[in-house]
């Protein structure tokens, strides 16, 4: 005896709509544990900064994302740590640690010739690079662009409108 086409075509949108449905629920699990773990991090003080620049190469490479923790002291930095600074008032820079000399830091960029001309005090220092992912960042560098942030916010917008709608079977009960 055959199945009907039509019995077979609705078990098949039956599936497809339970395999949508989990997708649904791990996209929105996963966006509100990313917007708990950002948030508990900018408040334990460790920052996410993208790398746009090539002198950390090959350790760090452009487009990382580098978690910079603002807790660790500079006076326990040691040569060859990886830390974060300003230069000036909008240049961070992420650089090793190459010399140490009555409390100034110097460092250089691991693809650089040269070693940084202005070194690193407790005025300019950010913190210490714990963790790296490399090229990461290129997600965070398309979320700051305005065509990032309106995909961002509409993605947000239906996958709460998605995952409040009744399922069929809660429909026909």
């Amino acid at each position: 005896m055959a199945v009907p086409f039509k019995v077979i075509l609705k078990s098949i949108v039956r599936f497809i709509r339970k395999q949508i449905q989990k997708i649904i629920s791990f996209l929105t699990s996963l966006l509100i544990f990313t917007a708990i773990t950002v948030v508990t991090l900018y408040l334990l003080k460790i920052k996410p900064y993208v790398v746009t620049t090539g002198s950390m190469e090959p350790a760090i490479p452009v487009q990382s994302i580098c978690f910079v923790n603002e807790n660790v002291p500079l006076e326990t930095i040691k040569i060859g740590e990886v830390i974060s600074f300003r230069l000036g008032e909008d240049t961070l820079v992420t650089h090793r640690v190459t010399e140490i000399h009555d409390g100034e830091y110097t460092t250089k960029g691991d693809a650089n010739n040269t070693e940084d001309a202005a070194t690193v005090t407790k005025e300019n220092y950010i913190g210490k690079t714990t963790l790296v992912f490399p090229k990461v960042g290129i997600i965070l560098i398309y979320l700051h662009s305005k065509r990032g942030k309106i995909v961002a916010v509409t993605l947000i917008i239906l996958l709460l409108i998605l995952s409040f709608l009744p399922k069929k079977e809660e429909k026909e009960q």
